[in-house]
């Protein structure tokens, strides 16, 4: 599989994010932010590619910390690509693109973190199943 790293792309229901500069006061009120209510995340299949779409709505805070990526599903376990780490908006998307090369069918998911300190949380999107090539 190749592999390509920080490719973001721009999709048409969704706005990239630029990376923007959090207070200490906006990091502080990152528990406000609730994952079952204010984080969206999915993932989708784009002709060869395979995009981790997700971001933090109607949060307290006007910035966020998080990283999100695609993952594959392995036999025993889900292995990380195109991991995506930084600061960002709320009320924004973040993408991060998988290149899905081979002829094997494969399960995919993306998966969003966030928190600070003690307060860390994962949250996935469910899995497709996607034949590349």
């Amino acid at each position: 599989m190749k592999r390509i790293l920080g490719t973001v792309a721009v999709l048409a229901t969704a706005a990239a994010l630029l990376p923007g500069t959090a207070s200490a006061s906006e990091m502080g009120t990152q528990a406000r932010c609730d994952p079952d209510k204010n984080v969206n995340i999915s993932v989708q299949k784009r002709g060869n590619f395979v995009d981790a779409v997700g971001g933090f709505f109607n949060c307290d805070q006007a910035t966020t910390s998080f990283t999100i990526m695609v993952q594959e599903k392995t036999t025993l376990s889900w292995k990380d690509h195109v991991v995506r780490t930084g600061v960002f908006k709320t009320n924004t998307y973040a993408i991060t693109t998988y290149t899905c090369n081979g002829s094997k069918t494969k399960k995919y998911r993306a998966l969003i973190t966030s928190g600070i300190g003690t307060h860390e949380w994962v949250k996935t999107s469910s899995s497709i199943t996607v034949a590349c090539g």
